[in-house]
């Protein structure tokens, strides 16, 4: 035989199996475990109404309904355990010794005569009837809900966010089952009303254990609209053909005969199909009240994320994401991490707050926990989830994680995805509203995220493109100059020759006249203009130095290997930099044996090598004088070389200039990339043009050192002659 109330018992029971199931795979804790207990206790009931309802057998239904009670007794005192474990009730110890004792005095009691009578029919089944001891155990169950009721209610007064929500999930759906399940009551004190609220207890211990079990909720007051929908609605779907079926029987009886049970089964048939449909209805109804703000906001950002693919600028471009984020979705602020490869950070691309005076975390650490978690999952990660899962498993990775995102006062954090590669991270606050971020906003921010991605890399890449423009253009005119070196160098040097002749001649006609009688005034005119004319002479043949410096440099090179001293290495460089360099403003120290080994190697290419190290080396310690203003420093560059026992000669120029910045480290050898001041004292080669002509092109080593503010050592290894 079965009934609704059998048909309740057993859906009560698959749904509390599945749930115990659900709640085994999750990671154990406390309050985990005293859910699973709770909802063991509810499947044995639903086991026991399920059998009870079925069975005509007096004897099967007796033995049932004590072993129901096995549920029954136990359930508010599991529940009890739960809430003050989520609610961090103070003195539960004694509470909780209090509770299981009562429930192990029922146990005993449950079989002997003073707690459960004869049965008595009810509605086509067998009933219990209660017995002295059923009438206080009746009261501390009922008394044992209401309390864990009224502590709910109050922590969702103090609650807010994730907790906050989470707690008024637990408050709605329990006062619902309860309410449900308490009819199962009523016709033991004689009251007559069918159990119909069984049926809905496996409604709640659903929703329940999906507040406490997932942590990205809808807000609550749509589970609410949602689940008063459905059962309204199914209250009319199931209950018209129950109530012709029980309640018009006879009428039906008269007018249909022995078909009667045609029509109830009809009309069930009708309302079953048309009922889910209604139910839609009616929801997409409410939720389009509800979630209007929601759904405007979300509308807005998919039309935004369609556009960002147009923006070039990049600054432009994360200025705009974070404008869209706070305004539209009404944040509290929003900021845009972009992923700095070469020095292993996020830096701090665009942010936008409602707080003028808000700071801003300038970085993000690829090694932190945020981006090893971001990478792992590839997911959202929302604040208040980390938390309250801290609390219940006491993580340490979980702490760490709750910790960073404390840091940045981060309530989401979204990230930015190109396959595998995590381009940006988007960090955002809490609501202004109040409101938790639905599954929905991560759905529509994780678009907006992949597509902001593709803009971003699109714009990276142009502003790479345009610098490298640049730096190319640069080059070209360095390479223009090259070829015309050696036609302007002759032309320089034809006329330094002509000034020196000049000079020379003049110097020698006034000597001529030295013996001649004069006065004193055009004596000391004379030993003036012959002191000028030396000056000049000594300065073209300085000039015509530099000039065949210059010639040397840019001239083509043959290519040809020979054995080169570092010595001389060291003083075609430092002719070089004569052009440059004023006399004095260095001193270079040199540090090696007059028996050192020569360098096998190009002396064009060596010579290019050392011109870009004592070039660089005299730009950082000029930087450092001007920036630290050091009393008593003297900018020095030395030079220490050895031989080696493996026929390579190891080459230090080190000099105490103002180094290099730890998050530069890493781009010092990249094309284009400089340290200096500005882009018009450095091309961003020097380094590259070093390291690939001292690794590739002589199969040796040049490996950088630097402390900032204190100086850079440059380590070179190159073949021995």
């Amino acid at each position: 035989m079965i009934n609704l109330f059998s048909v309740a018992g057993v859906i009560l029971f698959a749904c509390c199996i599945v749930l115990i199931l659900f709640a085994w795979s999750a990671r154990r804790s406390s309050i985990i475990s005293t859910w699973i207990l709770f909802n063991a206790g509810v499947a044995l009931w639903g086991l026991a109404a399920f059998i009870i309802g079925s069975t005509s057998n007096v004897v099967i239904s007796s033995i049932w309904w004590r072993i129901a009670h096995l549920g029954i007794i136990f359930i508010p005192v599991f529940l009890v355990h739960n809430i003050v474990l989520i609610c961090d009730f103070k003195k539960r110890e004694i509470l909780l010794k209090l509770i299981y004792g009562q429930a192990i005095f029922f146990l005993f009691t449950l079989f002997t005569p003073f707690f459960l009578g004869p049965l008595k029919s009810f509605k086509g089944f067998f009933y219990l009837t209660p017995k002295i001891l059923y009438f206080p155990f009746f009261f501390i169950w009922i008394s044992l809900v209401a309390f864990s009721l009224v502590i709910l209610f109050q922590k969702t007064q103090t609650s807010q966010g994730l907790k906050g929500n989470q707690v008024r999930y637990l408050f709605w759906a329990l006062l619902l089952g309860f309410t449900g399940g308490i009819t199962n009551f009523f016709p033991v004190f004689n009251i007559n009303v069918y159990p119909f609220g069984n049926l809905f207890i496996s409604l709640y211990c659903l929703t329940v254990t999906y507040a406490i079990f997932k942590y990205r909720l809808l807000d609550i007051s749509l589970l609410i609209t949602r689940t008063t929908i459905f059962f309204i609605v199914y209250a009319f779907v199931l209950g018209i053909p129950f109530f012709m079926a029980f309640g018009l029987r006879g009428k039906l009886v008269e007018l249909f005969g022995y078909e009667w049970w045609l029509v109830p089964l009809a009309t069930s048939t009708v309302l079953a199909t048309t009922g889910p449909f209604i139910y839609v209805y009616f929801q997409n109804r409410a939720e389009d009240r509800l979630l209007q703000e929601q759904r405007r906001y979300q509308a807005t950002l998919r039309q935004a994320s369609a556009g960002m693919g147009k923006i070039k600028d990049l600054k432009r471009l994360v200025t705009l994401i974070v404008h869209i984020m706070t305004r539209t979705v009404r944040v509290e602020y929003s900021m845009v991490f972009l992923n700095d490869i070469h020095a292993k950070k996020f830096r701090l691309g665009a942010y936008r707050s409602r707080q003028v005076r808000m700071k801003f975390r300038s970085d993000i650490d690829h090694e932190t926990a945020l981006v090893r978690v971001l990478q792992e999952t590839q997911s959202p990660i929302v604040y208040d989830e980390i938390k309250q899962r801290t609390q219940d498993f006491g993580d340490l990775k979980l702490a760490r994680l709750e910790a960073e995102l404390k840091a940045i006062d981060a309530a989401l954090v979204i990230p930015s995805f190109i396959d595998e590669k995590l381009v940006a991270i988007l960090v955002m606050g809490a609501k202004v509203s109040g409101k938790i971020y639905s599954s929905d906003d991560l759905s529509v921010f994780s678009i907006l995220a992949n597509q902001s991605a593709l803009a971003i890399e699109n714009a990276q890449f142009y502003d790479e493109m345009k610098s490298t423009h640049v730096q190319l253009l640069k080059a070209e005119k360095m390479a223009t100059i090259g070829t015309l070196a050696d036609g302007l160098s002759h032309q320089i040097n034809n006329r330094l020759h002509a000034m020196g002749f000049i000079a020379g001649d003049a110097l020698d006609t006034l000597k001529l006249g030295h013996n001649l009688p004069m006065s004193l005034e055009v004596k000391e005119m004379i030993l003036d203009l012959e002191h000028a004319l030396n000056r000049i002479e000594s300065n073209v043949q300085q000039g015509g130095e530099i000039v065949q410096g210059l010639l040397k440099y840019t001239r083509k090179d043959d290519g040809s290997i020979q054995d080169v001293a570092l010595d001389k290495l060291i003083e075609a460089a430092l002719e070089m930099t004569q052009f440059k360099i004023k006399p004095g403003e260095m001193s270079i120290n040199h540090e090696y044996p007059s028996d050192l080994p020569k360098i096998r190697g190009n002396f064009t290419q060596l010579q290019e090598v050392f011109f870009n190290l004592i070039d660089n080396a005299y730009d950082a310690m000029m930087q450092r004088k001007a920036e630290l203003k050091e009393a008593n420093y003297t900018p020095t560059i030395k030079i220490i070389a050895s031989g080696s026992i493996n026929g390579h000669l190891n080459v230090l120029v080190e000099d105490n200039g103002m180094g290099i910045q730890e998050q530069d480290k890493e781009k010092i050898f990249t094309p284009f990339f400089t340290t200096k001041l500005s882009s018009k004292k450095g091309t961003g080669l020097g380094l590259y043009v070093i390291q690939r002509l001292i690794e590739e092109n002589h199969s040796g080593t040049v490996v950088y050192e630097s402390k900032y503010q204190q100086g850079t050592k440059v380590h070179l290894t190159l073949p021995a002659a």
